[in-house]
């Protein structure tokens, strides 16, 4: 996914350097300007700058039906050992 035309919401660009931001958002599922959602086989991770005053990093679980909200280090730790949900495309002619 390109972040070329993507501006992000400043709490992004307060939380995480420019590399993990482009590496997580490289890997999302969706991206808008306050919000980048994350599917790796063992996570669903929904990180949302559009409430309160700071970053909020939310995580369900895939493997054991639990949810949790998350700081930058421990979103980091699972984020990286969780492997990438494979995403089929498809190109629908119209």
């Amino acid at each position: 996914m390109s972040n070329k035309n993507i501006e992000f919401h400043q709490r992004f660009l307060d939380t995480f350097t420019i590399d993990e931001l482009k590496d997580i958002v490289d890997n999302a599922t969706v991206v808008t300007e306050n919000s980048i959602i994350i599917s790796t086989e063992d996570n669903f991770f929904e990180l949302s700058a559009d409430i309160g005053d700071s970053l909020d990093i939310y995580c369900d679980s895939n493997k054991n039906d639990t949810n949790m909200q998350l700081t930058k280090d421990e979103f980091m730790q699972l984020y990286k050992k969780s492997p990438l949900m494979k995403m089929q495309h498809i190109s629908i002619d119209k």
